[in-house]
Formats: C-alpha cells, structure tokens, sequence
C-alpha cells in the first residue's frame, strides 16, 4: 500500500499499533495533526484481522471506535482483509464493513490466501456513490472497475475462471471451502506458540529479556528480543542455525522493530516448525548472551 502510494505521489502518515493492533485514538489523533499542519487526511488503511507482520486483531469494542472516529474526522476506511477467514481460537470478528452504516468503509479482499496464491486474484466491496461532471452519479465499485481495466488491461481471464468455479462448487460459502486450510493453519500456529513456550518456559524468557504475541488466527507472531533484529542477525542466523526470519524493522515507515522479529508459519508442515523453532531458540539464546556480554 505504501508503495503504490509513493507512485501516486499520496503522502502516508505512520499510525502505531496499540496491545490489540491499529488503536482507533492513534488514527484521531493522527488525523488532527495531518490537519493542524495543513493537510487533508482523506483515509485510513489497516489490516483489522491477524495483520501481517503482528498477528494482532482489533476487538469488536474497538471496530466500534474506529467507524465513530472516521465520522468525526471524516476519513473513508480502506479495511484490507486477506487473512480473516483463518481464526485459530473463538469465532470470526465481524468485519468494519459489515458494520459500517455510513458508506466510510471500502473492504478489500483477495483470494490469494482463501483459493489460489498464484491467481492473484482480488475484490473490492465499494458502495459509495461518486458524483461527476454534470451531476452524473455512480458507485465508486464501478468507478474502481473502469480504472482497473484502463491500467491493467483486466486480471487474467484463465485466473478468473478458476476463481470462478471454485466459488461456484462451494456455493460462495468461502469459509466452508476453507474449512481444510482453516484447521490446518490452526495447527501450524498452535504448534509454533508451544514450541516457543517449551523452549523459553517463564522464568527462562524472563532471564533472557525475550517476549512474545499469542495471536488467535492468521500466520505470524511478533518475538521481542534484547539484541539487534537486524540484516546482520539475519544472515548469522541463516548461515550459523539454518534459519530464517524476518526483522521487523522492515515493516516500520519511520524506524523501530530494532529489537523484534516476524516469524511466519503459513508455509512450514508442523514437524518442520519444531526444528525450525528449536534452531531458532538456539540462535536467540546464543544472541542474547553475547549482547548481554560477559557475566
């Protein structure tokens, strides 16, 4: 998203996270101080559901929130939502959309993560009317539709029919068609907390200075370390232990995540996450003692 906003030449202001991701008076707060400089917010994006890279997800108190936020300081809400439908623990939150009484919220969807990575194939649910010369009005879906088929010549006709019948199949209950997959990354993420927890039991995390989130769905956690996170740590601990995470300092538009690290299971089989994290946890000891230097 921020990429496309650099090509757009659109200006970004950075928002933190808060304890349960995108915090509703961050993005007010944010808000007010893009206009007391003398811009004009016009919309916020988040990943409300397991967001990558922090695995966390707003509570349905704070969804409430944000749709009040939005109204007072008249943003639209650009709710991207690939990762929904993977819930590990309790029932699926209700999405900003199914919420929104005030046209504030455009859904983006994708079945990249729910049918086929390489159809990269996507869907906006957009019901705001556009008003144009003349007075002409539309919906923004199909202003959206005729943008998209000028830039990109239209998604793959071959693409879209896979998508196509496989919705058909499960008559467009996605979520029972994914009813395999759900339970499958269900496993994976269960599997990597218990190995995180097996390797730094309380008292062990706690003598190190290592932390970290317990999502309840989606494919990635955040791990606080006490050393630095970074490209360097990276390959020492590709080339050293075998393998591979992601610092997250990566992911900040303005610096931080020096200290923290992404680790993902979407990909690896339970057996594999098992000796992934018990290379890893070898790694992080060795790193955190030798940042902590000698005894």
């Amino acid at each position: 998203m921020t990429g496309a906003a650099r090509l757009l030449d659109i200006a970004v202001h950075p928002v933190p996270e808060g304890a349960d991701g995108p915090d509703p008076e961050a993005f007010l707060a944010a808000a007010r101080r893009v206009r007391e400089a003398g811009g004009r917010p016009r919309a916020l994006y988040l990943v409300p559901d397991f967001a990558n890279p922090s695995g966390k997800s707003m509570t349905v108190a704070a969804r409430e929130r944000l749709l009040r936020v939005a109204a007072e300081a008249d943003l639209l809400i650009l709710e991207d939502d690939p990762y929904g439908f993977f819930v590990r623990a309790g029932s699926a939150r209700p999405t900003l959309k199914s919420m929104d009484r005030d046209r504030r919220v455009l859904h983006l969807g994708s079945f990249a993560k729910t049918a086929l990575p390489g159809a990269r194939v996507g869907y906006v649910v957009a019901d705001q009317e556009v008003v144009g010369p003349g007075d002409r009005r539309s919906l923004l879906a199909d202003e959206l539709s005729k943008i998209k088929s000028m830039t990109t010549v239209n998604t793959s006709a071959v693409a879209q029919a896979v998508i196509g019948g496989l919705l058909v199949e499960c008559d467009c209950r996605l979520r029972a068609a994914n009813a395999e997959a759900i339970a499958s990354y269900g496993t994976s993420l269960a599997t990597l907390l218990g190995e995180l927890e097996r390797h730094f039991p309380e008292d062990r995390r706690r003598e190190l200075g290592v932390r970290w989130n317990e999502p309840t769905g989606g494919f990635f956690l955040v791990v606080d370390v006490p050393f630095a996170a970074d490209a360097k740590a990276l390959e020492h601990s590709a080339r050293a232990f075998g393998v591979l995470w992601t610092p997250m300092g990566d992911f900040y538009a303005g610096g931080g995540g020096e200290h923290q690290l992404r680790l993902s299971c979407s990909s690896p089989a339970p057996d594999r996450i098992v000796e992934g994290v018990r290379r890893l946890a070898r790694f992080i000891e060795a790193a955190a003692l030798e940042a902590a230097g000698p005894a």
